[in-house]
């Protein structure tokens, strides 16, 4: 009685090509290559796994690295990704810096100038204009400057 690793080592499979172009590509294939296959079906075989392999990688997201040139051309292709994923990061995060710097102004001007009417002091557009309320009150400085040392610590 044969055992189950047998029983499947003598299963054939049958494939029919049907475009004159596969049929070509693969013969063409198998030429150049012939040197390192003992037969065709050895080549076809491993067509079959380097194919299996790829659509389980390009599908699933399976990653089976088999020798050190795939490993480094994985490595490479993760590094790229990373690196745009920086790039877009970094211009996302300088603009949303910029518009925190905006709104910062904003709300400090609001701030000042709500004292000074409620100080009674007199409020003229020309010196709103040119900034004169946009300094961050001192204790916000304060405020701020114990949140970012905080996050620099974590």
């Amino acid at each position: 009685m044969k055992n189950e690793g047998e029983k499947k080592m003598n299963e054939t499979y049958t494939i029919r090509l049907y475009q004159p172009r596969q049929k070509t590509g693969l013969e063409e294939a198998f030429q150049r290559s012939s040197k390192y296959y003992k037969s065709k079906n050895d080549f076809l075989a491993d067509c079959l796994e380097r194919g299996r392999r790829a659509i389980e990688r390009d599908l699933f997201g399976v990653r089976n690295v088999q020798d050190l040139e795939e490993l480094y051309e994985e490595i490479g292709r993760t590094t790229k990704t990373l690196n745009q994923l920086i790039k877009v990061s970094e211009r996302n995060a300088k603009e949303n810096i910029a518009h925190l710097e905006i709104n910062q102004r904003l709300l400090s001007c609001n701030y000042n100038m709500i004292l000074g009417l409620a100080e009674k002091t007199p409020i003229d557009r020309l010196s709103v204009e040119q900034g004169s309320f946009e300094e961050l009150p001192p204790q916000f400085k304060l405020l701020l400057k114990s949140m970012l040392d905080a996050i620099k610590k974590s």
